[in-house]
């Protein structure tokens, strides 16, 4: 399916939305390949979407901003609010980000070859120690009051906060077996391609545990003009000290 998102036929009252790619800041402009998602696509997808009772979202991902991805977030559990049910499915990877969005579904489903991997959230910094502190401090709340909360949803009984920011810590790569021990996700027998959505190394290079079946596959990286990537990378990390901000208000 080359479309992001796909309305089923009205008897099905379902919509399917592949997450395909790297989740990124910004809009349509800020793509650097046609698997990237942006906070737009899944408000296109969501918005009217009228008698829909069921959304399906297919995630193979490395993940991306944390930032998007809490607006994605916010989006979905309006739509649960309505009473729409939504079903995720780990059809290869769920990265980062990508292994805590699908936390928000009613059911999650993965298959024998899917990965999910669990970390700390990272950003960039720059300025004095009061400046990084701020970063840190940021860093720590989307932790503490976005990530946990979600995975810990999904945990099975007997599963604590201190287990799971453990494997945070460690940069955790699970398999179907892992996952399915940690959280409530139901293994499907059918197998996914786990490799879709790697279109180039740049994102899985600030990864420290990545799996070897993944660096054998992986594309060489997209070149990108640094001037750009430093100005993306100042923009989030400049709407990170503001969401502090605001929470510390």
């Amino acid at each position: 399916m080359n479309k992001f998102y796909e309305f089923k036929n009205k008897a099905d009252e379902s919509l399917d939305i592949m997450l395909y790619g790297e989740i990124i800041s910004g809009g349509e402009d800020c793509k650097w390949d046609s698997t990237d998602v942006c906070f737009q696509d899944f408000k296109n997808a969501l918005d009217n979407i009228g008698n829909i009772k069921t959304i399906n979202l297919y995630v193979n991902s490395v993940g991306g901003s944390v930032i998007t991805t809490q607006g994605i977030l916010a989006m979905l559990e309006r739509v649960k609010a309505k009473g729409v049910v939504i079903n995720s499915y780990i059809d290869g990877l769920g990265a980062s980000c990508a292994s805590f969005l699908p936390m928000v579904s009613n059911n999650i489903f993965a298959y024998n070859s899917s990965l999910l991997m669990i970390h700390k959230p990272m950003s960039g910094a720059w300025g004095n120690a009061n400046d990084m502190q701020k970063t840190i401090d940021v860093l720590n709340i989307m932790e503490d009051s976005v990530m946990l909360p979600l995975y810990m949803s999904k945990a099975k009984e007997g599963v604590t906060e201190e287990q799971i920011k453990d494997l945070l810590s460690k940069e955790t790569w699970l398999d179907a077996k892992g996952m399915s021990d940690l959280f409530n996700i139901e293994i499907l027998a059918e197998s996914k391609d786990l490799v879709a959505c790697i279109t180039d190394k740049n994102i899985l290079n600030s990864y420290k545990n990545v799996p070897q079946l993944l660096k054998d596959k992986m594309i060489e990286p997209i070149a990108v003009d640094k001037t750009i990537q430093d100005n993306l990378e100042k923009e989030e990390l400049e709407f990170l000290k503001a969401k502090l901000q605001l929470a510390l208000l």
